[in-house]
């Protein structure tokens, strides 16, 4: 038998999990998401104990993500609160954004609906944060409830009716946050959101929000969007950001123009950071580390979780075979015997940091400067040659996503 009342309109797969709780207040008659928190861990203590501790009293803390220890306390008493709410097994499991075991590089990641997202790319990921959270008028007019999507930062419009979403309450001009005031339609002044005009966004700009957005894969002329998974997508922005120091900055536009002149356009900069490079040499190339003439070049690439070769990391690997093959080895040494180190080798061979001092190891790649026995080497410094990194990864054919070396 349910405990509480669920509401009359079923969860949308869309759906923020805060979103649902929020009407679950609603529909019971609570005055504040508190009060039915309270009345969830009172439940929860006769069910299960170690569950009952883990229901957040705080919205903000709600979804799965934000646990600080083990998340599997979260995942449990959702599952109890279905029962209580005699909803279907996972109906709300599946809203939550939970802890993902993915890195995009060093960034942390989130899943949801079987999609890895730069965790920086939520809206109000942090508890102590004032973001906004944007919200489109004409939506919660037709179904009040709130959506995921509003919550990623380079979501800024409604691809329904292609207008731009309401960071701002057009009475009081305080940002619009659902979770902060525990209203979906109505900002904490009073006023009815969904009342709210708005103002429309160019065709272009819904069209490139739909290609960001689509779970689909699809044949486009921009690499963003050929056959890219989102995660893969989101994987390319998070590059361009880190890359171009826009970290604030989430303008679609931008980045599919960037990407629209790719790879033409990242290999203008690395052919002018080449050009340059005897010049701001000290020391010979076979004595200077890769990054010192061309940055994180090669750490800053997506790595490879996908199935595929990610478009980035196969033009970098594309232009650094030819930058070898235009540069024979010869007795002067030229750029193509930088080093690259442990990391960066590893990132190259799409394989762990562990088979690549396996190689070392067995003498298939070897290091530039001589090392104390049994003295593991720094995997930030640059020790191999950037030419055998490439030949061996060459050996196997560019398109190995990844290969495993037996440790005998």
């Amino acid at each position: 038998m349910a405990f509480l009342f669920s509401p009359k309109a079923r969860a949308s797969s869309d759906e923020s999990l805060e979103s649902y709780l929020l009407r679950v207040v609603s529909e019971n008659f609570f005055d504040s998401y508190e009060g039915l928190s309270l009345a969830i861990r009172e439940e929860l203590h006769e069910l299960d104990f170690e569950a009952h501790g883990a229901f957040p009293i705080d919205l903000k803390r709600l979804n799965v993500y934000h646990a600080k220890h083990n998340s599997h306390f979260r995942m449990r008493a959702l599952g109890l609160l279905e029962t209580l709410l005699d909803l279907p097994r996972y109906e709300l499991q599946k809203l939550a954004l939970l802890k993902s075991d993915f890195k995009f590089n060093t960034s942390a990641a989130i899943y949801n609906n079987g999609v890895d997202i730069p965790k920086r790319f939520i809206r109000y990921h942090a508890v102590d944060s004032i973001d906004s959270i944007p919200v489109c008028p004409q939506c919660l007019a037709e179904e009040a409830y709130i959506k995921q999507s509003w919550h990623i930062k380079w979501v800024n419009a409604c691809t329904k009716h292609q207008c731009a979403l309401l960071h701002n309450c057009p009475e009081c001009c305080a940002p619009i946050n659902y979770i902060e005031n525990e209203s979906i339609t109505h900002c904490s002044c009073g006023f009815e959101l969904s009342c709210a005009s708005t103002s429309p966004v160019n065709t272009l700009s819904i069209e490139h929000l739909n290609k960001l957005l689509d779970k689909g894969e699809r044949n486009d002329s921009n690499p963003l969007f050929n056959n890219t998974t989102l995660t893969e997508r989101f994987a390319a922005l998070l590059w361009y950001q880190e890359r171009y120091s826009q970290t604030d900055s989430f303008c679609l536009d931008e980045v599919v123009g960037y990407f629209d002149k790719w790879p033409t356009v990242f290999y203008k900069e690395l052919d002018e950071l080449s050009e340059n490079a005897e010049m701001k040499l000290i020391d010979l190339f076979n004595k200077t580390e890769f990054k010192f003439i061309f940055g994180d070049a090669i750490l800053s690439c997506p790595n490879q979780k996908q199935r595929e070769l990610h478009f980035i990391y196969r033009a970098l690997l594309d232009y650094l075979v030819t930058l070898v093959e235009s540069n024979p080895k010869a007795k002067k040494p030229n750029a193509a015997d930088l080093l690259v180190s442990v990391l960066e080798a590893a990132t190259l061979l799409g394989t762990s940091v562990e088979q690549v001092y396996r190689l070392y190891q067995d003498g298939i790649l070897q290091t530039a400067f001589r090392h104390k026995m049994n003295q593991r080497i720094n995997p930030y410094k640059g020790v191999f040659f950037l030419r055998q990194v490439i030949e061996y990864k060459t050996s196997f054919g560019n398109d190995k996503a990844r290969m495993y070396l037996s440790a005998w």
